[in-house]
Formats: C-alpha cells, sequence, structure tokens
C-alpha cells in the first residue's frame, strides 16, 4: 500500500484538514476584530445615549413636545436611549445612518438608498424600520441624516486588523497546541493490511486515544500491531501573557480609529477623569456637535433660529457629578455671579428652586470694577 492511499484512507484528503485549519485561524481572527469594534462602538453609543437633548425656545431651555419626542419616548416601540444609540451604532458600522419621521414618531432606518444631487436635495428612499419597507421618498430636508466621516472609518479599521488578526489567530492555535499530548502511533504492516483497517483506527482514535488525552489519569491499552510513544515537549510559543497583548493591541486599534483613549478601551481605572475628558472632546464632542446641527437645521431652520429655537445636545450629564467634592467650585461659581443658585443645583443634577432668591445672581464684596478702584485710589491719595 502507497502512503498516499494509506493516509487517504485513514485521515481522508490532506486538502480537509489544510481548510479546516484555515476556517478556524480565520473565524478568530473575525471574531477578536469585531469584538474590538463593538466594544468601541457600544462605548460612543452608549455615551452620546446618556445625553440630555435641549430645547431652546427664544434662547430659553424649554420642556415641551419637541423636548419629550428626544429625551423620552421618539415613537411607540423604543424609548430615546434606545433610539439614539441604535442611530450611532448604525453610524459607526455603516459610516452613515438615518431618522425619519411617520405620523409624528421618529424612527432608525435599518437601511435606505440615497440619491446624491449636487444642486437639489438628495432623495432617501427604499426606507427599511425593521420588517417593513416604506413606500414613499424622503426629501433631505424631511429627514435627520448624518456621515461620521468622509472615510468609511470601518473600511479602513477592517484593512488595518488584517495581518495583525491573523497573527492572533496563529498565536491561540500554537498556544493550544503546545499545551495539547503530541504522540506517535506506529502501525505493523500487517495490521494496517487489514480489509477493516480504517474502521478500526477510527474506532481507536474516538474510543481510547481521545478518553485518554482528556483524562487527567489514565491508561492506554493498545492491541498487537500499534505502539505510541509520547513525543510531548515545551516549546517556544506564545505564553497567555503574550496573546494577551496581541489581543489588547487590537482593542487598541479600534480606539484609535474612533479616537477612544487607549487606556479606556482597556479598562486602565487610573487618572479616569483625564481619560474621560479625552474621551468626550475627542470622541464624543464631534459627533454631538454635528448631530444637534442637523436636528436644528431639519427641524427649525433658519428662520426659528435667528429667534432663539433651536436644539442643543448637553453633555455634562456624561461625567458623574460629586456634589460633596464639587461644593468649593461652586461656591466660587456662585460669589462670582457666573451662575445663579438654580444654574447651579441644574448643572450638579438637582431640581431648580425657582425661588425669587435662588434666581438672582450673586457676588462678593471684593470683587468690584477697576473704574472703582481707581477712585477709591485717588480718594486715599493713592
Amino acid at each position: 500500500m502507497k502512503a498516499a492511499d494509506f493516509f487517504a484512507r485513514a485521515f481522508g484528503k490532506k486538502q480537509q484538514i489544510t481548510l479546516k485549519m484555515q476556517v478556524e485561524e480565520e473565524i478568530t481572527e473575525v471574531f477578536f476584530k469585531e469584538l474590538a469594534t463593538a466594544c468601541a462602538v457600544n462605548m460612543i453609543a452608549s455615551t452620546i445615549a446618556k445625553c440630555e437633548v435641549r430645547t431652546f425656545i427664544k434662547n430659553e431651555p424649554q420642556r415641551k413636545e419637541e423636548y419629550f419626542l428626544w429625551n423620552y419616548e421618539p415613537n411607540q416601540n423604543e424609548n430615546s436611549s434606545d433610539m439614539i444609540q441604535k442611530f450611532i451604532t448604525n453610524l459607526c458600522y455603516d459610516n452613515e445612518a438615518l431618522i425619519v419621521e411617520v405620523g409624528g414618531k421618529l424612527y432608525v432606518a435599518d437601511s435606505f438608498t440615497r440619491r446624491e444631487y449636487a444642486l437639489y436635495e438628495d432623495i432617501f428612499s427604499n426606507v427599511t424600520i425593521g420588517n417593513m419597507t416604506l413606500q414613499k421618498s424622503f426629501p433631505a430636508s424631511d429627514v435627520i441624516y448624518m456621515q461620521l466621516n468622509n472615510i468609511d472609518v470601518k473600511q479602513r479599521l477592517e484593512g488595518s486588523y488584517t495581518s495583525y488578526g491573523q497573527t492572533v489567530a496563529k498565536a491561540i492555535r500554537s498556544l493550544i497546541r503546545a499545551n495539547g499530548q503530541k504522540g506517535i502511533l506506529d502501525i505493523d504492516a500487517q495490521t494496517s493490511a487489514q480489509k477493516d483497517f480504517a474502521e478500526k483506527l477510527q474506532e481507536l482514535i474516538n474510543n481510547r486515544f481521545k478518553p485518554f488525552f482528556e483524562s487527567a489519569q489514565a491508561v492506554l491499552p493498545l492491541t498487537s500491531g500499534y505502539k505510541y510513544t509520547d513525543v510531548t515537549k515545551s516549546t517556544a510559543t506564545p505564553t497567555p501573557a503574550d496573546l494577551n497583548e496581541r489581543i489588547n493591541y487590537e482593542f487598541e486599534l479600534a480606539g484609535r480609529a474612533f479616537k477612544i483613549p487607549k487606556a479606556l478601551m482597556l479598562g486602565d481605572v487610573s487618572d479616569v477623569e483625564k481619560i474621560t475628558k479625552n474621551f468626550l472632546t475627542f470622541a464624543i464632542d464631534p459627533v454631538t456637535e454635528k448631530f444637534g446641527e442637523e436636528i436644528t437645521r431639519k427641524r427649525y431652520g433658519a428662520k426659528q433660529f435667528a429667534k432663539g429655537n433651536y436644539i442643543d445636545i448637553n453633555t455634562n450629564c456624561i461625567q458623574h457629578i460629586d456634589v460633596f467634592e464639587q461644593s468649593t467650585n461652586a461656591e466660587g461659581l456662585l460669589r462670582s455671579g457666573l451662575y445663579c443658585i438654580d444654574e447651579l443645583r441644574t448643572k450638579l443634577g438637582d431640581t431648580a428652586l425657582k425661588t425669587d432668591w435662588s434666581q438672582k445672581h450673586y457676588i462678593t464684596k471684593n470683587y468690584t470694577e477697576a473704574e472703582q478702584m481707581d477712585h477709591l485710589g485717588q480718594e486715599r491719595g493713592e
């Protein structure tokens, strides 16, 4: 019997084994790539979903129908956090996202077709919400449409993952192999020439070798014609620490793509306040500012904006504020006349008192105008 025929009978074609190994490595590569991307996208989406969409009428914050729509119930099936998180998730994954109004309710489109025009309004058609495709088309002025960047971040991110993701997959496979038991099974010519050899060999592997390798302590009984030699040895393979470092680098890549600080992506709790400010400045504020601009120009327009009617996305509520830690800062803002008591209570997450004295601005006596200081100096002969 030829060696090629022997292995073909016992193990199948070589191409099948190679294909299985390749599929396993690609699945591992995709898993960590998608996990890192999903963590980054979810961090941005869930953070923006915490923001307050403030509505202003004549430059005064008001809580009426529009406020309730954006902060509590945009439609009958979702609350505002779910809708905004879905919108931002679509924006990060697809580089674009769409909100349409149907019957006075707001819905995030799962898919749509955009027909672009240079000098006229773009048209959005084939808008799908859940399992329903709307038959009407929407002009650009009737929808909330956003693009994350001119360059598709997700597409560029997948390109950067390709080579490095393969090294992670291979490292995992090498680590599993290094910690596994290996051996050589010698089979004499007389045994391999038997008609039912393939069936007996498969039974030996499944019913004897498999339990033997999986058990902490075991005995491997073999019949005549078979001889097993253990060749397990330590080899230079990636350690769990090396593997963790490679996986962390994939998360770092995702963080770079979406401007999330490395420490935040990897769960580093040191200097959280500084890291969070960096995250808000570079990852969150650009998106929320663009979101607020899009809502204002579509739902209010230039004439209403000129009257002081507009939308603003407030990111101050993202960070947890300890009122006791902020007491000194609050006092400084109050005695300088920069904010009144009600304004400070609102910024600290408390309710406004709405009294005459809580809405007044106070300033300490040691604050005075420069001109008055010159006048006092002249009176004193200084």
